[in-house]
């Protein structure tokens, strides 16, 4: 299969499992769980499976400087601040909405590219750049009015941004994926449950909570981010950050069927400007003899 393709699928299916899990994520908070503790649970539960994984592998889990600096540059600014901000948001204004400011990142990711690569974008990728942050903007609703929650979910959008440019742009890129996720998950761990102890946010909770909180783990930390790794292996951060759209109308359908939300005439605009913005670019990348 041609490396392209691979590629968007890689990231389609993350964007899938990034959709549906904020909704299984939340439904924990009611059980006394809140946005710090769960990014840490997310992260403590998927720990040994990543070391399984590696050893049974036999990857080396030697990195030199620069490595261990990409590491924590691109994992701490990138990814665990992108939890933190993003869990926590949850706690103040609807999944969706936060969501949906959060996929203003694809807009972060092609200024960054620009500003520090200069990297421009053909007339197809501006073009679906702009009819999925319009596509976005329409999933926008009233929930979305606490200036603090979207204030948070904007930020995650910021820092994934730069998770997405640095993942292309630093040494990481030639690094297995599961030796870099082992390494971001023990920092993350390490990290989250230190700023969940100094406030205050770990709590006990019934059993269900914690197997939710194990599925979020497994269906992000471990299969989605890695897929979504590979997207940008192959893709690179731009293109992969306009396909990933597609992760809001994931939670849109979850919470229409699943959490009975209801569908607005708006929604539905959103959902096509951002479909045909992911139909433009495969086609572009079709006639430019990019998939084969």
């Amino acid at each position: 299969m041609n490396t392209k393709r691979k590629g968007i699928i890689f990231t389609m299916i993350a964007t899938i499992l990034f959709g549906v899990t904020p909704a299984i994520g939340k439904m924990t908070y009611a059980m006394g769980n809140n946005g710090i503790q769960l990014a840490f649970l997310r992260h403590l539960f998927v720990l040994p499976l990543f070391l399984f994984i590696v050893l049974y592998q036999g990857k080396s889990l030697r990195l030199n400087r620069q490595q261990l600096l990409d590491v924590f540059k691109v994992g701490f600014f990138g990814n665990t601040l992108t939890i933190v901000l993003l869990y926590s948001s949850y706690e103040y204004i609807g999944v969706g909405s936060a969501t949906v400011l959060h996929f203003l990142y694809p807009l972060f990711v092609c200024c960054m590219n620009f500003l520090f690569y200069h990297q421009k974008l053909n007339k197809q990728q501006i073009l679906c750049l702009v009819l999925a942050i319009l596509g976005i903007f329409c999933f926008m609703d009233s929930s979305a009015s606490s200036l603090l929650g979207a204030l948070l979910a904007i930020l995650s959008g910021v820092f994934f941004a730069y998770y997405m440019v640095g993942m292309d742009h630093s040494l990481i890129r030639y690094m297995s994926p599961y030796v870099f996720n082992f390494y971001l998950v023990v920092m993350n761990t390490i990290v989250i449950l230190i700023l969940a102890m100094v406030l205050g946010r770990i709590h006990i909770m019934p059993i269900e909570a914690y197997i939710l909180s194990a599925v979020v783990a497994v269906l992000t930390s471990l299969i989605g981010v890695v897929l979504l790794q590979k997207g940008i292996y192959c893709l690179g951060a731009s293109l992969t950050a306009i396909l990933s759209t597609l992760e809001p109308i994931t939670s849109i359908v979850v919470g229409v069927l699943w959490l009975n939300e209801g569908l607005t005439l708006l929604k539905v605009i959103g959902c096509i400007l951002v479909l045909l913005s992911t139909f433009i670019l495969v086609k572009s990348q079709n006639q430019e003899g990019e998939l084969k």
